[in-house]
């Protein structure tokens, strides 16, 4: 059974109509997101160690691990269902979309905690807040254009959302008239 996340009205019409191989969209999530599991791991550290001991008026720390934590785990969703797609997995897709989704609300938690955490450093001068939200909006934007991919993508086999007239587009031009 559908639900609206995973089967969205707009998946069987897209307004943007690509064809995208579902293996090779998944083996490109898969190693992306194993890559930003790797970069969430570097950040968790550094969220331990600014709130740890490096600042003192560092806030409430624990809604910026935990939106830290729950964003790593996200990715490893991500990255477990894109390598499903790549294997032809359909249960693949439905993986990196429940990691899309929570991403963004562990994104919104890592976001609430992040301005809370530097609240403390706002006597330095330090604009936290701007930077963050900024960055709370480009990956809300990269995310959306990942899941559209995702959900328009077609495995083989399926019927592709735009016909192509095979080849490398348009037949080639006549050749020139003999010299007279």
């Amino acid at each position: 059974m559908a639900n609206s996340i995973t089967d969205p009205p707009f998946a069987s019409d897209p307004p943007v109509k690509l064809n995208v191989d579902a293996k090779v969209l998944g083996l490109v999530l898969g190693i992306i997101a194993v890559v930003l599991a790797v970069i969430d791991l570097i950040g968790m550290l550094g969220a331990f160690t600014l709130c740890g001991g490096f600042v003192r008026g560092c806030g409430f720390p624990i809604l910026w691990v935990l939106g830290s934590i729950v964003v790593l785990v996200a990715d490893v969703m991500v990255a477990v269902g894109g390598f499903r797609m790549y294997q032809g997995d359909r249960s693949g897709k439905n993986l990196v979309i429940y990691g899309i989704v929570v991403a963004v609300i562990a994104q919104v938690v890592n976001l609430i905690g992040t301005i809370i955490a530097y609240s403390g450093l706002a006597g330095l001068g330090l604009g936290i807040g701007a930077g963050a939200i900024i960055g709370f909006i480009f990956w809300l934007v990269i995310r959306f254009i990942v899941y559209y991919l995702v959900v328009i993508s077609r495995f083989p086999g399926e019927a592709p959302l735009v016909s192509s007239p095979g080849g490398y587009g348009a037949p080639p031009p006549p050749p020139p008239p003999p010299p007279m």
